[in-house]
């Protein structure tokens, strides 16, 4: 699934009198503020969505890569990544 897709669900499925446009720039504005959220949050980089999951930045240890036609190691750098948990509603979704 895509924004567009989002969009288009919105647009079919819910009786707004708004525009494509303005459900598209609500849609790019939220997953914006998700965005903005993690990299310069004060809640410890968490983005916490009830019922869907929670995404949170972690640091991600260095570590030695090694490339597999070579042979040859390398230093991979400490960096930061994103992780997901699901929610009790997401969780319950999926085992049915």
């Amino acid at each position: 699934m895509t924004k567009a897709d989002i969009v288009e669900w919105i647009l079919e499925n819910k009786n707004l009198e708004v525009t494509k446009k303005d459900i598209s720039e609500v849609v790019n504005a939220i997953f914006d503020k998700i965005i903005d959220e993690l990299t310069n949050g004060k809640d410890g980089h968490k983005v916490q969505i009830s019922g869907f999951g929670t995404f949170t930045v972690k640091k991600r240890a260095p570590k030695i890569g090694r490339n597999p036609k070579t042979k040859e190691e390398k230093l991979i750098p400490a960096r930061l990544g994103i992780s997901f948990k699901a929610g009790k509603h997401l969780k319950e979704s999926l085992s049915r």
